[in-house]
């Protein structure tokens, strides 16, 4: 048997050019947001004022299972993305199990790369109102 390696790091070319939408494969998908003044699902027209367009057809989209992520945001995850991938051997041992478990270090990035992730596509998606 091979030795996982203890850290793995993507290159650029190797990184995800796409969202995945959860939605798609959910047998049961979430109830819509309704409007609060008649009850009915909220149309892309009402949420306009709210968020962009972009935004809301995601929010919408219970079919396309994968979403372009667009080269200017690609850009700013290849200045900043990726971190590693580390095997926690440890803690397989410490669990007994047989499951390859894999965890993103995000030491070096103080705010989360949840944050930095997200917050990027939504300024760019919010310049494109």
């Amino acid at each position: 048997m091979s030795k996982i390696p203890y850290k793995i790091y993507l290159t650029e070319d190797e990184m995800p050019t796409k969202w995945y939408n959860i939605r798609s494969d959910m047998k049961q998908k979430p109830a819509p947001l309704l409007n609060p003044g008649t009850g009915k699902p909220l149309t892309l027209e009402e949420m306009q004022p709210i968020f962009c367009t972009e935004l809301i057809k995601q929010e919408l989209d219970n079919d396309t299972k994968w979403v372009e992520i667009p080269e200017p945001v690609m850009n700013f995850y290849r200045m900043f993305r990726p971190s590693p991938l580390v095997h926690a051997e440890f803690l397989e041992k410490a669990l007994g199990t047989p499951a390859k478990i894999f965890y993103k270090f995000e030491g070096n990035n103080t705010s989360g790369s949840h944050k930095l992730n997200s917050a990027i596509a939504q300024a760019y998606t919010g310049l494109l109102r």
